[in-house]
């Protein structure tokens, strides 16, 4: 793509030079004097640098800076100024300008910036363009989503993917799809076109994960017969999952916080600190609070990753979910198995809304895979799902949904029902699906349940909802 350099001077030998010294494959060079409006010329011509002389500008050069800025964030601002002023020098590069260069133009002083600056924007504009296509639904259709919880998961992912190294850790059942939203964050974070790692920390003896994840020299232990660089290596300027994270030994717990703090570590029988970029992203179905409590996770290495906490939740929390996710699948298999399935019937829409999902998106997903292949469509129907969500129903209690449809639609049963404890599990699903919906946030699933808010914190308190000391 050819990229467009603007340069605003009222000096005809200055544009001159420049269009000449500035000329480039695949980059133009457009030299025009200031015009009367600096703002609407670079949102009609649309650069991709602006190189600008401020000598002739009729406003303040911050002020005008401020206003490039609010309609081009990204825009790189180099100013050549013709006077030695270092308090306007100060003020441009604190509102934004890219550098500030003096008269006469030193041209491979220039020639660098100019380099940088528009390396920086192409890589601000890829990841921008990636971040759209998020937010549009544009190639990741995996993360169509109806459901709030779920938006809230995806902003969140959002936000650890724009800083540079935040740790993030990702907690839920197995099944939920964090090693997804892992790589989500690094797909659409600037480390994207490093390396992602991976390593289940339940999946390799405890004595062997420190090599895997610092590496080794030859002769550190038997079989080490030559050295072997660790996953943190592999991954430096680009992101590694932890996944599992609670089954950590305790003493390797030390050592992760150790590089944790230093950003460097050595290899297995090695003497040499080894510096690394790595942003790390941990992930576990267990509870690591109650893991510090017993003293089975180390306090400071909880906090060290749990910089930003993303929860996802069950399926079963989340059942707006479940047919967009259907459909995503269908679309995965129905070309691979040759077959033409397009929609689900009532009945079996109902048993998928009813089923608790034990084992969540990961279940769905085999469910949908073998029903498209085993059958013929186009139609999923009831008689096609239930012969293969027989072993849900055990494992998990009744759904209060169901429960409730059976009280309300057969007659009371013999032995009764106590209605204080029916009525408070209504309330406190419908808070707790407000305060979803919500975002967490208590006055807004205040306003939506007609309460006030002192009086929906009382009940979230009762029915032991929500954070400790929110006050959102």
């Amino acid at each position: 793509m050819e990229e467009l350099v603007l340069v605003l001077d009222d000096q005809e030998s200055v544009r001159q030079l420049l269009a000449g010294s500035l000329a480039g494959e695949e980059r133009r060079i457009l030299c025009e004097p200031l015009p009367t409006d600096l703002v609407a010329r670079v949102l009609e011509t649309n650069p991709s640098l602006l190189v600008l002389d401020p000598a002739g500008l009729a406003g303040d050069l911050p002020a005008i800076i401020d206003a490039l800025r609010r309609e081009r964030p990204s825009l790189p601002v180099v100013i050549l100024s013709s006077q030695a002023d270092f308090d306007q020098a100060v003020q441009a590069m604190r509102h934004g300008a890219f550098d500030y260069l003096l008269k006469p133009i030193p041209l491979d002083r220039l020639q660098a910036s100019l380099i940088l600056a528009l390396t920086e924007y192409g890589a601000d504009r890829e990841l921008s363009e990636r971040r759209r296509r998020f937010r549009t639904d544009d190639g990741l259709d995996f993360y169509k989503s109806a459901s709030p919880a779920m938006a809230k998961v995806y902003d969140d992912a959002l936000q650890v993917a724009m800083s540079v190294g935040t740790n993030a850790l990702i907690t839920g059942e197995s099944g939920t799809g964090k090693e997804i939203v892992a790589r989500l964050i690094h797909s659409l974070s600037p480390r994207h076109a490093r390396a992602f790692m991976e390593l289940n920390c339940a999946s390799i003896p405890s004595e062997l994960l420190e090599s895997e994840l610092f590496g080794h020299e030859a002769g550190a232990f038997t079989d080490a017969k030559e050295s072997k660089p660790g996953l943190f290596e592999v991954a430096d300027k680009g992101t590694i999952l932890l996944d599992e994270i609670g089954e950590m030994s305790l003493n390797l717990q030390v050592k992760l916080l150790r590089f944790l703090e230093r950003h460097t570590f050595r290899r297995v029988g090695g003497t040499r600190d080894i510096a690394v970029d790595v942003r790390i992203v941990s992930a576990t179905n267990r509870d690591l609070k109650e893991m510090v409590k017993e003293s089975r996770f180390r306090e400071d290495l909880y906090y060290r990753l749990n910089v930003v906490p993303i929860r996802l939740p069950a399926l079963r929390e989340r059942r707006e979910d479940i047919l967009p996710l259907i459909g995503y699948f269908l679309a995965q298999f129905n070309p691979r198995f040759n077959k033409n399935f397009r929609s689900v019937d009532d009945a079996a829409r109902r048993l998928l809304m009813e089923y608790p999902w034990p084992g969540n998106i990961r279940e769905l997903r085999n469910i949908v895979e073998r029903v498209v292949l085993m059958e013929q469509g186009p139609v999923l129907d009831e008689e096609m799902l239930r012969p293969l969500l027989g072993g849900g129903w055990e494992e998990l209690p009744e759904t209060f949904p169901r429960r409730l449809a059976r009280i309300l639609e057969e007659p009371i049963p013999e032995e009764g029902v106590v209605l204080e404890a029916l009525l408070a599990a209504v309330e406190r699903q419908l808070i707790e699906k407000a305060y979803r919906q919500a975002r967490e946030n208590q006055s807004r699933a205040a306003a939506m349940l007609g309460l006030g808010r002192d009086k929906l914190r009382y009940r979230m308190k009762q029915h032991g909802l929500g954070r400790e000391g929110e006050e959102s």
